[in-house]
């Protein structure tokens, strides 16, 4: 029970994911096929395939600037977060690798 109500929270508490959605993923690439001109039954399919690729690359694309637009909403907000709670101590360190 409590498994099930961590995911529950889990699900919850992520703003841009929910039930049914992944998040952005990018489209299938459309057979690098080149239309016959005799054949206009695939040529229509072919075409349909690269309009299709198009239209949901667009959507992809405006995926991408909408998640990218939140995280640095969340980014920022973190970081005046952890300003205001360490003041002056608040500082990050990085791990040099030698």
């Amino acid at each position: 029970m409590i498994h099930k109500t961590i995911i529950l929270l889990v699900f919850a508490a992520t703003p841009t994911l929910g039930f049914g959605q992944v998040g952005c993923l990018p489209p299938e690439t459309p057979f690098a096929y080149e239309p016959p001109k005799d054949d206009p039954e695939l040529r229509e399919m072919i075409n349909d395939d690269y309009q299709s690729y198009i239209r949901n690359t667009e959507a992809y694309l405006n995926c991408l600037n909408q998640e990218s637009m939140r995280a640095r909403e969340e980014y920022d907000a973190v970081l005046q977060r952890y300003i205001q709670y360490f003041g002056n101590d608040a500082a990050v360190r990085y791990e040099h690798a030698d």
